[in-house]
């Protein structure tokens, strides 16, 4: 079988900033106010207790290992087929489609800095699809369709971003990134 070699792919960590590190803190929260529930009812109850709170704190390790996987995000880029398909990934593992466009669609796409800031702002809708605002490999496409600029940030590689320049070679501006 032949290998397609305009396929690449990156899957990234969403960073705990904003709502993402809100709900932490809030779990967090829960966590230590069920624990003191189980130690209070434990030493009112002079032990008396100790079995149901031993069964309440393995209840407590269910509840921190099953609410965990709610505030762990990922990002998943592929680029593939001539397309760019942007995935959010659940702990679970399962992949949900947030974003997917023919990358030659794109009027721009370009790194995000100081440069190319105004034509993110003047876009009329924004998908941010990072897994960190600051990471020095965000890049950004503008995509123009029903006379509405929407601008996808997302992350990417420089295997990407050569096959991007392969598909849209005179909108994807090219910059040495990390990976």
């Amino acid at each position: 079988m032949e290998e397609s070699h305009n396929f690449a792919e990156r899957t990234v960590t969403k960073k705990a900033e904003g709502t993402n590190l809100r709900n932490r803190i809030l779990l967090w929260i829960l966590y230590f106010v069920v624990f003191a529930a189980i130690v209070v009812s434990i030493i009112v109850t002079n032990g008396g207790l100790a079995l149901w709170g031993f069964l309440f704190f393995l209840g407590l390790i269910a509840l921190v290992f099953f609410t965990q996987r709610l505030v762990k995000e990922e990002r998943k880029y592929t680029i593939e087929n001539a397309k760019l398909h942007i995935y959010n990934v659940n702990a679970g593992g399962k992949e949900k489609l947030a974003f997917e466009e023919f990358v030659s669609a794109f009027s721009v796409i370009a790194p995000v800095n100081d440069e190319y800031q105004a034509q993110i702002d003047a876009a009329d809708e924004k998908l941010d699809c990072r897994g960190d605002r600051k990471s020095p490999d965000s890049y950004f496409g503008l995509l123009e369709k029903d006379g509405k600029k929407t601008a996808v940030l997302f992350e990417t590689t420089n295997a990407m971003l050569k096959i991007m320049k392969f598909y849209n070679s005179k909108g994807t501006v090219v910059v040495n990134v990390r990976y």
